[in-house]
């Protein structure tokens, strides 16, 4: 039953993700630029990576230990493997990660190739961990209605249908045919744990609500890019 239901949920966000994105190139103009930043630090799509880090970010590894990726991307490559996002005060570790992408003729480093999707997992999130703004809204702790109320002030048009067929995720766009995904589950998938060094709210998690768990914002279906390379 649990895979029956996985499917249809995929089916309805391919279904979802290729009807928003028809809707963006109709009109791209009205819609809201996407702004995202850790720590105060904007993480901008078609950017270097290098960008962020020189506004105060570093590269870690998944339990947030400083690392710098050692691998390279190819000529017009595009990478699936994550890239996890920290801070450079302590605690480093974020729960935010980047795909990136190498639009240039030319061998690059992680650092100089562009950000192309980024995650954050509000599961595995904190209050010890540093603020994660999504057009200046903290979706740390905010439930389901809260989120979608949010979002229609900043002005992005919610569809949700996917709500009422009981998916709990919801796809919509900013402008540059940004796409975004987001994912809600229960409190009772979350962790209240006490804070030792809180950067922002304790949150007690009710067992039956729905809050933000995951975010998932991609600019990759405008990307002209040839896929030849096999990525790392």
């Amino acid at each position: 039953m649990k895979g029956k239901f996985m499917f249809r949920k995929l089916a309805a966000l391919t279904a979802m993700v290729v009807s928003v994105g028809m809707m963006a190139a109709c009109g791209d103009s009205a819609k809201p630029e996407v702004s995202i930043k850790l720590d105060g630090v904007e993480i901008a799509f078609e950017e270097p990576l290098q960008n962020s880090i020189d506004g105060g970010l570093i590269t870690t590894n998944v339990q947030g230990e400083p690392e710098e990726p050692a691998f390279v991307f190819g000529a017009r490559e595009v990478s699936y493997d994550s890239i996890h996002l920290g801070t450079s005060t302590a605690p480093n570790r974020s729960e935010v990660s980047v795909l990136l992408y190498n639009d240039s003729t030319s061998t690059q480093t992680v650092y100089a190739s562009k950000v192309m999707t980024l995650y954050y997992d509000l599961l595995e999130d904190s209050a010890d961990q540093a603020p994660v703004l999504f057009n200046d809204i903290d979706f740390w702790g905010m439930t389901q209605d809260d989120a979608i109320a949010a979002l229609k002030e900043k002005g992005f048009d919610i569809d949700t249908d996917t709500l009422d067929e009981g998916y709990h995720f919801i796809v919509f766009s900013g402008k540059d045919s940004v796409i975004v995904t987001m994912d809600f589950e229960q409190g009772s998938q979350f962790t209240n744990a006490a804070a030792t060094n809180p950067r922002k709210a304790e949150v007690q998690f009710d067992a039956d609500t729905y809050y933000v768990s995951n975010l998932d914002v991609s600019m990759s279906s405008k990307l002209n890019i040839d896929y030849s390379g096999d990525g790392n």
